[in-house]
C-alpha cells in the first residue's frame, strides 16, 4: 500500500493480487458535512396576485418619453375610471358631511374618508388608521370592499387584514 494525502481527502492504491490494482478514497472526516436537512412536502397551492400589468400603457408612456416635448397630461385624464364603472363605496356617501369635510381638510383621502366616517363615526384615530390601512392594502391591488371588510374584521390591524388576504381568504 502506498499512502498518499491531500488536504480534503486521503487516497490509498493498494495491489491485490487476487483481484488486481485498486484505489481508495476517503474523505478526512473534519471535511465531511451532514446531509441536508429533510424539508417537509409541499401542501397546498401558494397564493398567486391578480395584478394585471398594462404593458400598453407602459409602451405609451416609453414611446412620449422619446419624443423631444413629451406630453404627460393626456396619461393623467385617459385612465381616470370612469363614472359608470366607479363602484366605489365612497360614492354611496355624500361629502356635504361636515365630520367628512374635517377629515378631507386633514389631508385624508376624499375617496376613503366617508368609507371610514360610515363605520367610525368621528373617532379620529380610528379614521386615521382606517384610511392608512385602507390606502396601503387598496394600491396593493386588493379590492375596496375586500379592504373594507377585513380591516373592519381585524380592528384597522393592516398586518393582519394582510395575512388574511395572503391566506387567500379574499
Amino acid at each position: 500500500m502506498l499512502p498518499f494525502s491531500l488536504p480534503f481527502f486521503s487516497i490509498t492504491c493498494f495491489l491485490n493480487f487476487a483481484v488486481g490494482l485498486g484505489i481508495k478514497v476517503a474523505i478526512k472526516p473534519e471535511y465531511k458535512i451532514a446531509p441536508p436537512p429533510h424539508l417537509l412536502p409541499h401542501v397546498g397551492d401558494i397564493p398567486r396576485s391578480n395584478f394585471q400589468f398594462d404593458f400598453g400603457l407602459e409602451r405609451k408612456i416609453l414611446a412620449e418619453a422619446e419624443k423631444e416635448n413629451p406630453n404627460w397630461t393626456k396619461f393623467g385624464v385617459e385612465n381616470l375610471p370612469t363614472k359608470a364603472s366607479d363602484s366605489s363605496p365612497s360614492s354611496k356617501v355624500t361629502t356635504a358631511d361636515p365630520i367628512v369635510n374635517k377629515y378631507i381638510a386633514m389631508g385624508l383621502s376624499r375617496d376613503v374618508v366617508p368609507i371610514a366616517v360610515k363605520n367610525y363615526g368621528d373617532n379620529p384615530t380610528k379614521v386615521q388608521e382606517f384610511v392608512k390601512g385602507y390606502t396601503l392594502l387598496h394600491e396593493m391591488g386588493f379590492s375596496s370592499n375586500s379592504v373594507d371588510e377585513a380591516l373592519l374584521m381585524y380592528d384597522n390591524d393592516t398586518d393582519k387584514a394582510l395575512a388574511y388576504f395572503l391566506n387567500g381568504s379574499s
